[in-house]
């Protein structure tokens, strides 16, 4: 600088200055842009529209749920804590299943094969994929040939038409997202699983369209079909998919064979697409135990382009946690599609190793099998008895995890907002939280699912009580009358 002229210092001073304020100028203007940009977003500007969409809760009674996660009971430090009898998860074999994956060689199986720790296919392992294939034929399309061997099961069923994914609600989402298109329209048989709506709406934009029958716990026929197609074309909905459960969520009942195969006549007659969620198939637990079919077997394994077959560890093995799904279908578009877009919702490969050693343990799955639907059956039973005290009907179920009352009796007035005030005693005070049939679609209010494999035998019975003690206090006394003071021996169980 001891070189520059006093001139030359006062230009660059000036540059440096005007340089500066344009600088400042532009910071300026910045900031104002940024503030009127801030002004005009919603609050939840950190996410985008869909991500603000799946904000919202799949399920309306999870609130209450998740005080029973907040407060459980304990029959020794909580007696007066939340049961929790809205999620159909079967905890009551979680031993049985435990004690067999604790086995050593199935850590072993898991991850002394190197293939379990690179890339592979995206429908699944082919060791897994040829274990499903031989279990979907043994116990769904042949379960009356115990003697068949692994080879002839896969002459039956490719495990090319096989996929895994991270449980029945993905490969359910991938369905409506690969055969459909945005605001495509599936009807279902309601009451319905409630997180249905949420598998098609969340990222296919696919839409549910309750399909009223005459005789829900006969399934739906032709005429109930057809008036629910025009209802819903009417609207101008574009129907492309019908979706069945089998056996029923949430009635328990089991559609006969000629249910199924009518239902998928009428689709293929309007090229419809069927998907068959048979996720609590062996959890029949009224004798005989084979009175349930699968379409598989029921349209003689001719699934062609248009029935797809989803099954999971999730219900009848109780393991859910897992996230272990399958499908099954013989739509080669919609595999090759599924190869590619499973890479955000794969099954990992040990939990693929052990899924694929325990399918094929024929021996354990026929003893836990047996050990399950006896011991869901004296829940049920727990269960039913209870009801039949309280004269309430019920739907008799057959399979399951639930059983579906109706407690409209006992509403304040005979509508959902009847409905959401039982609920709410239900859960206040005698601390137990039932599925209520609103979120299932059931256009009767006052209708209850009862979960009752998510807790213990005892745990169920102490629910069962205090719903019983509860009944008997709305019956005796008027409604408005119902509060903390004259409800608190409720929970004296």
């Amino acid at each position: 600088m001891s070189n520059l002229t006093p001139t030359t210092i006062k230009v660059v001073s000036v540059a440096l200055a005007i340089s500066l304020a344009y600088w400042l100028k532009k910071r300026s203007k910045r900031i104002d842009d940024t503030e009127e940009y801030d002004a005009l977003q919603p609050a939840e500007f950190n996410i985008g529209s869909r991500g603000t969409a799946a904000t919202a809760r799949p399920l309306t009674y999870l609130n209450s749920f998740f005080k029973c996660l907040q407060d459980p009971y304990d029959p020794h430090e909580n007696r007066e804590g939340y049961i929790a009898l809205c999620i159909a998860e079967n905890k009551i074999v979680t031993d049985l299943l435990a004690e067999r994956l604790m086995q050593h060689g199935t850590a072993t199986t898991a991850f002394s094969d190197s293939q379990v720790y690179g890339y592979g296919s995206f429908l699944g392992l082919p060791v897994a994929r040829e274990a499903i294939a031989y279990f979907l034929t043994k116990r769904f399309l042949c379960p009356q040939d115990a003697s068949i061997t692994p080879e002839q099961a896969l002459e039956h069923i490719s495990p090319t038409h096989v996929a895994i994914g991270a449980g029945g609600a993905a490969l359910i989402n991938y369905l409506f997202y690969i055969l459909g298109e945005k605001g495509d329209c599936c009807l279902i048989p309601a009451p319905y699983y409630a997180a249905f709506e949420s598998d098609m709406r969340g990222i296919a934009g696919c839409v549910p369209y309750a399909l009223e029958m005459a005789n829900p716990n006969k399934g739906p026929t032709t005429s109930d079909l057809d008036l629910a197609f025009i209802a819903a074309r009417s609207k101008g909905m574009r129907v492309k998919f019908i979706l069945l459960t089998n056996p029923n969520n949430p009635l328990g009942v089991i559609y006969k064979p000629q249910v199924i195969s009518d239902v998928i006549t009428w689709a293929r007659k309007r090229k419809l697409h069927t998907i068959m969620d048979e996720i609590y198939a062996l959890s029949v637990h009224e004798k005989p135990y084979n009175s349930f079919q699968s379409v598989i077997r029921v349209i003689s394994n001719k699934l062609g382009d248009d029935v797809h077959h989803i099954w999971a560890l999730s219900k009848d093995f109780g393991a859910s946690g897992f996230r272990v799904g399958t499908l099954y279908t013989q739509n080669e578009n919609l595999l090759a599609a599924l190869a590619n877009l499973n890479i955000f919702s794969g099954v990992s490969h040990p939990m693929q190793m052990i899924t694929a050693e325990l399918l094929t343990d024929d021996i354990f799955v026929d003893n836990f099998l047996d050990a399950a639907r006896e011991r869901l059956r004296h829940s049920y039973t727990i269960c039913v008895k209870k009801l039949e005290e309280m004269v309430l009907p019920y739907v008799h179920a057959e399979a399951g995890l639930y059983v579906y009352v109706n407690f409209s009796a006992l509403l304040p007035t005979k509508d959902f907002s009847g409905e959401a005030e039982l609920h709410e005693l239900f859960t206040n005070y005698a601390r137990v939280v039932l599925t209520p049939g609103e979120s299932q679609r059931d256009n009767r209010p006052g209708h209850f699912r009862i979960c009752y494999a998510w807790v213990a035998p005892e745990v169920l019975g102490v629910a069962m009580e205090r719903l019983s003690r509860l009944v008997a206090k709305i019956r005796k006394m008027d409604w408005s009358d119902l509060n903390g003071a004259s409800l608190e021996s409720i929970l004296q169980v």
